[in-house]
This record gives structure tokens, C-alpha cells and sequence, in this order.
């Protein structure tokens, strides 16, 4: 069977094995190596070719025999096929980029478009953007002549791509710029893929702004990629499909709704049906704490359990793939829906009032669930992608 491979400094949480499987019939490894590693595995002949990520989409040049004119342009290759015994790189992120900007309806022609970071991933998108006609193209970096000090002479942007590793997992929840800054922003782009959607835009989709993350550019460049290897044509309505799987596989289920509506027991189901892993948060709360949640409220107050509740949220959103129900009151604190979007779909568990179970409920010692429904009813909905009704018998 034919081996191709990813090389990379750091690979833990790489989603490339998992598409190129759906793309081809050969073998995928993730090869893991420090830079002076680099001439072994690019001469090593078992592979038929590789995938280069950070750092090293310069670095490789040296050691390859003819570059691709896409890739000698922009100076920056992520994929080398070998053919009669010589290294050919090439570059489809390119392709990836520009793939992602059409799907998502991004126009860029005669706009000023800001790129955060200078790295072999922003050499990418500055000559896609000019070749696409954009009227100006910016980029911001920690040192260069435009920096991050004075980004404000550029708040007249239209479109803002990041191209930085800023906000990806696992320092989720940074962004370089604040969205609100931006009064003529028209587009928000990310290449991060993990998160699904980062702070920046999660901030950007607050606002209206068309914006997307990069899962759709990883895909798309991973079938040039495979179509480089196999030397056959791969539709775009296969890769589609692959965008489609991967992003529903690794998308949590985050549930919420009142206390007493079921969310525990339906959550259990959906992942037994799913084949994922469940996580309830009280529980990790309990467990963190070290008390039942009554408790907690008795001898710390709502405030700290609202506190350490974000908390546990925070860090179980990070993961992928998970069904997780959420106590009733998470939508009690705005910043909760971010942790809760960045990684999944939010369902609504409904059930009508005289149904819920509120025995061991802290809070429906103190209020009525009338009351509690009518504080939180209109952040369930906003907040919410769909929702299941929870009053018909679970099967």
C-alpha cells in the first residue's frame, strides 16, 4: 500500500489522517520531528509524499528538487510528491484559501484587506488576495512596520483574515483584534480549524460580519493534496462530504434548559446512540468541589458556583465530539455561550413546566420555576441552533 505523511513539529491534534483516509486507499503517518530531522524523512523512500505544516512550510525548500510555480510565487510549500526519485513541492493551501473564500460568499476585489502575521501561512493568503484583485493588502505583525500598536490607522479594513496560531486550541478564546473596532468590516477569516469557530469569529458573527474558520480551506487543500498523490481527480462534491463528516464528528452537542428537563438522561441517550463520550457539568463540579451542588450554594453562594461553573465549562468545551448537559442556569452569564459555540451545536431541551423534576434543585427552594423560566426563556432561544421536546416518551 502506498505511504504518505504529515511532517510537523507539533501533530497531537491534527485532523489530516482522518480526511485522507476518506480521500484515498493508502496509508497516512503523522511524523513528528524537530527541524535537523528534516533531510531523513524527505529522503526516506518508503513515502510517496508528504504534507508539511508548522514550521516548516519554508524550511523544506532547500532539501526539494523543483518547486511548483504556485509554490515558487508564493515561497511556501505544504505538500512534495516524489516522482522518479525527485522531491517536487507544491502548494495547495492556495487553492484551500480560495476554495474557502468562494464558499463562503467572501468577496475580496477592491477591498482593503488586513492580514494578521507574517508567517508561510500569510504569504498564502497575501497572494491569493492579490490575485483576486483586492485593492489593498496590509499585513500586521508583532514587530513589522504595521504592528499591532498601530493597528488603529487600519481600522478602515473590510476584511480581516487571521493567519496566525493566535486563539487555536489549546489557548482558545484570544483574538488579536477587537471586531468592534472595525466599522467597515465586510469579512472575517480564520485559518485556525480547532477551535471551530474562534473568539474572533464567534466576535465577528456577534456583529452580522460574513466570516468562516478553516476547516473548509484544511479540506480543500488536503484533496489537492490527495489528488497530487493518487494522480486522479477528486469531485468537489466528495470534498463536501468530507467537510460535512468532519465538522459533525468533531462538533460537541451542547444541551440546555430548565433544571428537571431531562437534559442528563437525554444527553446519556444521544451519546450511547452517537458513540460519543458524555459529560454531565454538575458532575464535574461536584467532583472538582468536592460537595454536592446544594452545598456548594449553601456554604459558597450562587456567585462562586456560577463561577467555578464557567470554569468547567470553559475547559470541557475545548474538547471535541462530546455530548455535554449544561446546568439550567449556564445562560445565566453571557460569556458561557462562546465557551459553549466555539466547538458545538446548542440544543434546547424543552418540557413543559409541571413536568420538571425539582427535587435537589438549589434554586427551586427560593423561586418558582415560573419565575426561573421567565429569567432565562429568552436566552435558551437565542442561544439555541434547534431544540427537542422532552414531553414524549425517549426511546
Amino acid at each position: 500500500m502506498r505511504r504518505f505523511g504529515l511532517i510537523g513539529e507539533h501533530l497531537g491534534h491534527s485532523y489530516s489522517r482522518s480526511i485522507h483516509q476518506r480521500f484515498g486507499d493508502y496509508e497516512y503517518d503523522y511524523l513528528e520531528t524537530p527541524e535537523e530531522g528534516l533531510p531523513d524523512i524527505l529522503h526516506n523512500e518508503e513515502y510517496g509524499g508528504f504534507n508539511v505544516t508548522i514550521p516548516y512550510k519554508k524550511k523544506v525548500i532547500p532539501f526539494l528538487d523543483r518547486l511548483s510555480p504556485v509554490a515558487e510565487k508564493i515561497g511556501a510549500v505544504n505538500t512534495i510528491v516524489r516522482k522518479d526519485g525527485r522531491l517536487i513541492g507544491h502548494n495547495t493551501d492556495y487553492y484551500g484559501f480560495t476554495y474557502m473564500l468562494q464558499r463562503n460568499q467572501i468577496e475580496v476585489v477592491d477591498k482593503k484587506c488586513l492580514v494578521l502575521g507574517n508567517g508561510g501561512a500569510s504569504a498564502v493568503v497575501q497572494q491569493a488576495l492579490r490575485d483576486l484583485e483586492a485593492d489593498e493588502v496590509v499585513v500586521v505583525s508583532r514587530k513589522g512596520e504595521d504592528n499591532f500598536d498601530n493597528l488603529g490607522r487600519h481600522f478602515d479594513s473590510q476584511i480581516i483574515v487571521n493567519a496566525t496560531p493566535v486563539g487555536m486550541y489549546p489557548n482558545n478564546g484570544r483574538s488579536l483584534v477587537n471586531v468592534d473596532n472595525f466599522n467597515r468590516l465586510s469579512g472575517a477569516v480564520d485559518l485556525i480549524y480547532n477551535p471551530d469557530k474562534t473568539k474572533f469569529i464567534l466576535d465577528a458573527m456577534a456583529k452580522g460580519v460574513p466570516c468562516c474558520g478553516g476547516l473548509s480551506m484544511l479540506v480543500a487543500q488536503a484533496k489537492q493534496s490527495s489528488e497530487l498523490f493518487q494522480g486522479k481527480r477528486i469531485s468537489d462534491e466528495d470534498m463536501e462530504e468530507v467537510i460535512f463528516d468532519i465538522r459533525s464528528e468533531k462538533l460537541n452537542m451542547v444541551l440546555i434548559g430548565m433544571p428537571g428537563a431531562g437534559k442528563t438522561y437525554l444527553g446519556r441517550k444521544l451519546a450511547e446512540r452517537q458513540g460519543r463520550e458524555f459529560v454531565d457539568l454538575d458532575d464535574l463540579i461536584v467532583e472538582r468541589e468536592g460537595m454536592p451542588i446544594q452545598e456548594i450554594f449553601d456554604t459558597k453562594g450562587e456567585e462562586y458556583f456560577r463561577t467555578v461553573e464557567t470554569e468547567v465549562l470553559r475547559e470541557t468545551c475545548k474538547r471535541q465530539g462530546l455530548v455535554i448537559a449544561c446546568g439550567g442556569g449556564i445562560v445565566k452569564r453571557k460569556i458561557n455561550y462562546n465557551y459553549a459555540r466555539q466547538n458545538g451545536r446548542i440544543v434546547w431541551v424543552k418540557r413543559d413546566l409541571n413536568k420538571l423534576e425539582t427535587e435537589g434543585r438549589p434554586l427551586s427552594r427560593t423561586h418558582t420555576m415560573e419565575e426561573l423560566y421567565e429569567e432565562r426563556k429568552d436566552a435558551y432561544e437565542s442561544w439555541s441552533d434547534y431544540f427537542i421536546d422532552n414531553n414524549q416518551e425517549f426511546n
